[in-house]
């Protein structure tokens, strides 16, 4: 890991922006932890880093930074984000037992938050079938990998799979760090799924978050009189998510089977500043007019042509009509 990433986790009180153009290290012991990161092959990018995964860009106010542990070429598959309520009941582990037996015929890749009980079986049930999955952490890697849920991480680290933080080594959590996880796994995202969802239940703030950057967001229905799932069934009736009554045919529309190619994709897309800003204003729109990207971009159109041009040799964006552009 460099100095910068490395300095920032040493220290609450460092801002990020504050190490950018710091290139003077000398004052500072990285032994330590160098050595926790190095034995625990714990990584970190930094936006204005060249490899900085532009999947992390079209997120809703973007991550600065990212901790990580093994294979960041699993942002490139197509993602099924699972989130529910943190009560598990027999029938969401059904629902989602039963969806997963399924999905390991499909090209794809879960998603999920590591909470105990309830997103940590979407994580063990990727496991046991054979998917692979991406966790991301709503606090410090550090505790994780000290705790008794580190035998999950393990088992995903084991696999080549994929861990995430954008928060600091030695982070406690807070009221906000678990919001602020759910609108990484809603932006990583391709599909969000729900198997349940109460009235008040905080996974809706992931499919708000979900909804608002233009994501698919679906769920199966439940009796009316289950308290666990008024909100689902809430969303459902308000035609904010769509409803899923077949998992075979809901994997099938969504994703690519395994007895096809899956499809290629670029896994060293590297973008500069100017191309991750329009990515990003772009992605904050369903679509949005050439005109428009100039004026928020300030960009001429000989440069935002250009710019547009790489961004859809990529497949990032694609017209939707002559002039009005949209995130793929």
């Amino acid at each position: 890991m460099d100095n910068q990433a490395l300095l920032y986790s040493l220290d609450q009180q460092i801002i990020l922006w504050d190490l950018k153009n710091q290139t003077d290290f000398d004052d500072y012991d990285f032994a330590d932890i160098q050595s926790w990161t190095q034995n625990h092959n714990v990584h970190a990018i930094i936006d204005w880093q060249n490899n900085f995964h532009y999947k992390f860009n079209l997120i809703k106010s973007p991550p600065y930074i990212i901790y990580y542990i093994w294979n960041l070429d699993l942002l490139n598959w197509d993602i099924l984000g699972i989130v529910w309520p943190r009560k598990k009941t027999f029938y969401s582990d059904k629902v989602l037992d039963q969806l997963l037996s399924l999905a390991r015929d499909y090209h794809l890749v879960t998603i999920s938050g590591m909470a105990p009980w309830v997103d940590q079986l979407a994580h063990n049930l990727s496991i046991k079938h054979h998917i692979p999955t991406i966790a991301v952490l709503g606090w410090w890697i550090k505790w994780f990998m000290e705790h008794s849920d580190r035998n999950i991480i393990a088992q995903i680290v084991q696999n080549g799979w994929l861990v995430i933080s954008e928060f600091k080594l030695d982070f406690k959590p807070t009221y906000y760090s678990f919001p602020q996880r759910n609108r990484i796994i809603a932006g990583l995202s391709n599909i969000l799924f729900l198997p349940q969802a109460g009235a008040n239940s905080g996974s809706l703030i992931t499919v708000d978050f979900a909804l608002d950057m233009h994501k698919s967001v679906y769920g199966v229905p439940d009796s009316i009189f289950s308290l666990e799932s008024m909100g689902i069934n809430q969303y459902i009736s308000d035609q904010k998510i769509g409803l899923v009554s077949d998992f075979t045919k809901f994997l099938s529309s969504n994703f690519i089977p395994k007895s096809s190619p899956p499809v290629s994709r670029s896994k060293d897309i590297q973008l500069s500043p100017s191309q991750k800003t329009i990515l990003s204003l772009i992605s904050d729109q369903s679509a949005i007019w050439l005109d428009q990207l100039s004026f928020l971009s300030q960009m001429p159109y000989t440069e935002l042509f250009a710019i547009m041009t790489i961004l859809e040799i990529h497949s990032l964006v694609c017209q939707s009509s002559p002039g009005i552009y949209k995130i793929l």
